[in-house]
Order: structure tokens, then sequence, then C-alpha cells
């Protein structure tokens, strides 16, 4: 009489897992009296079945409902992970065994060392010797540069081979040099662009919308920082006007007189094209700079086989399209390799002192050392050198005008 009153009204039971949670020695044994949620052996309802003792460890337990209890999801073990107290101790036991291994041993001689080529999407590609290899990061990667981002192209790494045509990146090395700038996401964090190349080439366009020398300039005091080169090329001189080309000349005037290589292309007419893989051969280079400014278009000249899609301006903005959303490193036909980074709109210096900004431009450094104060700043104290330079014409004040705009808007 007694089971089958307790059979009408126990819930129903989903096996021997839940069988397992309510402390019972198995499903026939776990029985359930309306809202008691006191799990009963068999024995303890039929007074005909025999008294067996239960083990201490299997001793039967009140399993209380998870209400207002912290639920997450534990990725690759396909269940819910409850935190808290509403976990019981043989859950806890049975996430760690499931769960899958953090790590894994990996002997050196399995691994070999590339060069990250292309970036973009869940993959990248690797150049070993003459080799491409698709590879992928794990969350188990290391790298010697904290605080950046983890896999970029030009990126020196180690991977293991992970068969069927794929593999894993296991290390990522140091970076001998990089471009990088504030991330967007976090401002401690740096975006990095590219790394370990020679020579940045910021493209820049003939004309009043796409001749940024503010970014330009900001570009300048990355490379140097970075360690790079830098180059500045004046891109789309076939479509220069008479107007337009008062305003390059005069601003590339600026740049070679504080010292700097500028260099004038045309991929309509060819102009410049030869003197650009003269200072390109044997370097890793990148082109880097304004969106629309023609940098994909100098590639496909360069590295034929790039075959990389480009748009028109926009017709609202006279702005670039983004067109370029990877980033790939081509092998040139003389030696060397040339990167097309995505084109920006904006370019915020990583982990800059505003202090030194003056030592970022070669044409204030001889002036810095004649002002009244050791701390000067060079924006409003009385005895600056600089600042009569700039009044004496002997510092473009445009140059001047990008520095109180980047010493305003950046740093610390």
């Amino acid at each position: 009489m007694g089971n089958r009153v307790a059979a009408k009204i126990a819930p129903r039971l989903t096996g021997k897992k839940t069988a397992a949670r309510r402390g019972c020695m198995s499903v026939a044994d776990c029985v359930f009296y309306g809202d008691d949620t006191t799990p009963r052996t068999s024995a303890a309802v039929s007074s005909d079945a025999p008294d067996i003792p239960l083990p201490e460890d299997d001793t039967p337990r009140r399993v209380d409902k998870r209400k207002n209890v912290e639920k997450l999801w534990r990725k690759g073990t396909s269940r819910w992970r409850y935190a808290g107290d509403g976990e019981s101790d043989s859950d806890t036991i049975h996430r760690r065994r499931s769960a899958p291994r953090m790590h894994q041993v990996v002997r050196p001689e399995n691994e070999r060392d590339a060069i990250i080529i292309e970036v973009g999407g869940p993959t990248i590609t690797l150049l070993d010797g003459d080799e491409e290899v698709r590879a992928r990061p794990r969350r188990s990667t290391t790298t010697e540069n904290p605080g950046s981002s983890l896999i970029v192209i030009g990126d020196r790494v180690r991977y293991l081979d992970a068969g069927v045509g794929e593999a894993i990146v296991s290390h990522v090395y140091a970076r001998r040099t990089a471009l990088s700038r504030t991330s967007i996401i976090d401002r401690d964090v740096a975006d990095v662009l590219v790394a370990n190349i020679d020579l940045l080439v910021i493209v820049g366009a003939a004309s009043n919308e796409l001749l940024r020398p503010g970014l330009i300039d900001r570009y300048l005091i990355a490379a140097a920082m970075g360690g790079l080169d830098a180059l500045i090329l004046i891109n789309k001189m076939d479509l220069v006007d008479d107007e337009d080309l008062a305003v390059v000349t005069d601003i590339t005037a600026m740049y070679r007189d504080a010292g700097y290589t500028v260099l004038f292309t045309s991929c309509v007419t060819g102009e410049g094209l030869e003197a650009l893989h003269g200072a390109l051969k044997d370097k890793l280079s990148a082109f880097s700079g304004h969106s629309g400014v023609g940098k994909t278009s100098l590639l496909n000249r360069i590295v034929p086989d790039a075959r990389e899609k480009i748009a028109e301006l926009s017709d609202q903005s006279q702005r670039g399209i983004h067109t370029t959303t990877k980033s790939i490193l081509y092998e040139l036909a003389d030696g060397g390799f040339i990167a097309d980074t995505p084109g920006i709109r904006e370019f915020g210096l990583f982990f800059f002192d505003k202090i030194d900004l003056h030592t970022y431009y070669p044409e204030f450094v001889r002036f810095a050392d004649r002002c009244h104060y050791a701390s000067c700043t060079h924006t409003h104290e009385p005895g600056c050198a600089v600042i009569q330079a700039v009044e004496d014409d002997e510092i473009h004040p445009l140059r001047y005008k990008n520095y109180l705009q980047i010493f305003e808007s950046e740093g610390r």
C-alpha cells in the first residue's frame, strides 16, 4: 500500500544522475513524498524490506533547490556550473573531473619557428621557410609582449603542428619594433598594427581632404617610439590641381626641412614607383595611413599578384571607404616584404608622456636647450626659444600647431 501511494505523489525522476545528486543508491531507491525533498530508500517505505545500512560517504542528504544561485556556463563541458553554496561536493568533484585539460605538455622538438604573414578572421597564416601554414592561437598561447595585441602580422612565433593542415601557435616572441596605438576598448592596452618591420611608409593623398598633417605627425611619433624608420609618401599626384599643388608643396617642404624623406607617386602614371621600389628593397615595410589615400592601389602596382580589392571615395563625405579588412605581408620580387594595413581615421598614441613630446620633433630639439626654464613645455612659458623660433619662421607654424594639439589631447 505504501509503495503505491508513494508512486502516485512522487515526481518523475530523470535517471541515474538525478538519483546520484539526491544522495540515493539508485533510481529505484530514490522516492520523494510531496513537497518533502528528503530522499528515502525503499527500505523506509516498505516495512517488509530489510534494513540496509548506507556507507558514510553515501549518506542520504537534503537537496536544496538552487534558487538565487549564480549559474555559469563552463566552456568545453556542455553543462552548467553552479557557483556558491548551491553547488554540492559531488557536483564539484564531477565538474572538476569532466573539465577539459587546461594545459598540455609540449616538447621543444615538436615545435617550429615561423613569421605571421596574414591576420584576419579566426585563423592566421604562418610562413615557415617556403611553406605557408594555417594556424590559430589558443588561450594557452604565451607571449613576451604583455599589455598589447597577442598576434599581429610580422610577429615571430613558435607553433605546434596539429595535423590536417593546421597548427597551434604556442608562443609569441618579443617584438623588435612595433607600430602601436591606444586600443579603442581599453586605453591601458596597446593595439599593435604591425610588428618587427624596418620601415613605415606613411601614405597621404595630394588633396586638401586626404592630406592630414596632424595624422602624419602622430604616425611619425609612433614610428619613433616603436623604433621604426619613417617615409612620407604623397600619392595620387595625377589628380592634383593648382590649388592642391600649392598646399602639397608647402606641406612636403615642411617635412623635408624637418629631416624626413618625402616621395611623390601616382598609380595611374607610374610616377615615383621606381623610387618607391628602391626604398622598400630588402626591408620589411608597411603601408599605413588614412582611409582612401590609395595604399591598396600602390600595393597592387608593387605586388601584381596581390589583387587586393579597392574602392572609390564616398560620394557624400569624399572620404575613404574601409576596403582592407585584414593585414597581409607580401613578399617583394626584389627582396623584402611589404604589408598593407587597414586604413584608420584616428590614431591615439599609446603610453605617451607629453613632457617628452618635443623630442619627437627634430626641428624643436636645437632650440629647446635655449629655453629659460629647464622644464619648459614650449606651450606658453616666457623665454621659450621654441615659441620664438616659430615667430621667426624658423619652425613651420603648422608643425607647431600640430604639436599643441597633440600636447593637449594626448599623454599624462
